[in-house]
């Protein structure tokens, strides 16, 4: 603005220029001869116009104004001066008020006023009562009182505590000490898990078999028939007629196996193997039932003692160093395990043993190698087609790999062999749920709660089946109902 403004060594500035400019460009053209002698004569009024543009262009327009003209005429008195009065106004009054106020201020903290309030806050010293004019200095007096009594109060604390120390808690002193005791907590618990609660077997009320002479054959002849109920009375009744027949507990762990329900079979495997720590086939199908129940490691173990039996050694030194409670496979372990089977199956050359393949297949199962798994357990169905236990296991190992379509194929074979085997229909009624036929599935569940015996309320199917009765379509609001309630007559009814 100011180049705009000001003109440059003595010449007119830019905006005066742009006024006459303006003033010239803007003005009418003066009527030449030629033009009029060609027009008519301009009236009176267009004669006044021009000469008032003319006029008007040959004035000169107003030059800038200047700030030091304007300063020259401003008063004399700055704003400095001003300022400098006004401060030099101010600053005594300032300094007597500021005097004033810390003469009061001092008058009324004397030691009739801070020593009082000082003595009832905490007390004092006696150098600090007999010399009350140094009650200026209580600050630092009683921030060197609070230091010492803190300290002193921190010592005597930390030697009660080490001297009241518990007895129990002094011996956690040092890693050899904790390392110690938890070597002693974890065997306890491993004792523990190997008795599995098997003096607390709760066997069912009003057994009709009891008064059979031979409840073990009967139970094996209605294990034929399809009968699982029926037989595991019988089996019950033979291991209370003889409690140490180890083969009886066996078959009752079998048969609660293929009743889903696992928690009761690995209770009476677990008492078949203290009779009889080599029995192959408590030791495989324990196996399978703690890998059911997540327990990976313990399955593992398990398979490694199968081995020990199979090449005719003693289970019972066989030990276990795999993370007892780890959620993950010690693949260590599992790695010689492995090794194990796998040179116990080079032996046989080309007549593969069903049974090793059989175990082989739990135990690739364990580490989620589905594809060798698959291998082994069709070498075994080669070997021994009519084993409906093979197919089931097979059905949840292709199943478990995403195969579903031929699961369902392995499932419906173990119910051509065994229309009854509780574990293979209720394995059908899940993998229909995974192709996300529900009404499929629930029809399969029903069919196993009624198969299941011995208090079906509290079956795990329930759940699975409450699964897929919520995701079915246009359900009826009756079956939603008697699924929640877990009232097996209503569904049927329900479902028609």
């Amino acid at each position: 603005m100011k180049g705009v403004v000001e003109g440059q060594c003595g010449q007119q500035n830019a905006l005066v220029g742009l006024a006459n400019t303006f003033g010239t460009s803007n003005q009418r053209v003066a009527p030449s001869t030629a033009a009029s002698s060609m027009m008519p004569s301009s009236s009176l009024g267009e004669q006044m116009a021009n000469e008032f543009l003319r006029q008007q262009a040959n004035t000169m327009a107003p030059t800038s104004f200047s700030m030091k003209s304007m300063q020259r005429n401003l008063p004399q008195t700055s704003a400095s001066s001003m300022a400098m009065n006004w401060s030099q106004e101010f600053q005594p009054r300032q300094n007597q008020l500021a005097t004033q106020w810390t003469q009061q201020y001092t008058a009324g903290t004397t030691s009739q006023g801070m020593e009082s309030a000082w003595r009832q806050a905490m007390p004092l010293s006696s150098a600090s009562i007999a010399h009350p004019q140094d009650s200026g200095m209580w600050s630092s007096e009683y921030l060197d009182t609070v230091d010492t009594s803190l300290q002193q109060g921190s010592n005597a604390w930390a030697d009660d505590f080490l001297g009241n120390q518990d007895p129990m808690e002094k011996v956690w002193d040092g890693q050899q000490a904790f390392e110690q005791r938890w070597e002693e907590i974890k065997r306890d618990m491993e004792k523990e898990e190997t008795i599995q609660n098997v003096a607390g077997y709760v066997y069912q009320d009003t057994n009709p078999f009891m008064s059979i002479t031979n409840p073990l054959q009967e139970g094996d002849n209605l294990m034929k028939n399809g009968d699982i109920g029926n037989a595991m009375l019988a089996y019950e009744a033979a291991v209370q007629k003889n409690p140490q027949d180890a083969g009886a507990w066996c078959k009752l762990g079998l048969a609660h196996a293929e009743n889903e329900k696992d928690q009761l079979a690995m209770q009476a495997f677990n008492k078949c193997l203290q009779i009889d720590a080599g029995n192959k086939d408590a030791l495989l199908a324990l196996s399978v039932s703690q890998a059911n129940e997540g327990q990976e490691n313990e399955a593992l173990h398990q398979l490694d003692k199968w081995m020990s039996s199979y090449l005719g050694s003693n289970t019972t030194q066989v030990t276990n160093n795999a993370p007892m409670y780890s959620s993950f496979l010690d693949n260590e372990t599992f790695n010689r395990v492995e090794a194990r089977f796998l040179d116990a199956a080079r032996q046989q050359g080309a007549t593969p043993d069903p049974d090793l393949q059989n175990a082989l297949g739990v135990l690739y199962n364990l580490n989620r190698n589905f594809a060798r798994a698959v291998d082994c357990l069709k070498l075994a169905i080669s070997r021994n087609p009519a084993d409906a236990r093979l197919w089931n296991r097979l059905g949840a190992t292709l199943a478990n790999g995403d195969r579903t379509a031929e699961a369902i194929s392995a499932y419906r074979e173990a119910l051509k062999l065994y229309p009854t085997y509780v574990r293979a229909r209720y394995n059908l009624g899940i993998s229909c749920m995974q192709l996300s036929s529900y009404e499929e599935a629930l029809k399969h569940f029903v069919s196993a709660l009624e198969l299941q015996k011995g208090g079906n309320e509290a079956s795990s199917i329930w759940s699975t089946m409450r699964s897929a009765a919520i995701r079915t379509s246009n359900i009826p609001e009756t079956l939603l109902r008697a699924v929640e309630t877990r009232d097996l007559g209503a569904v049927k009814a329900s479902m028609g």
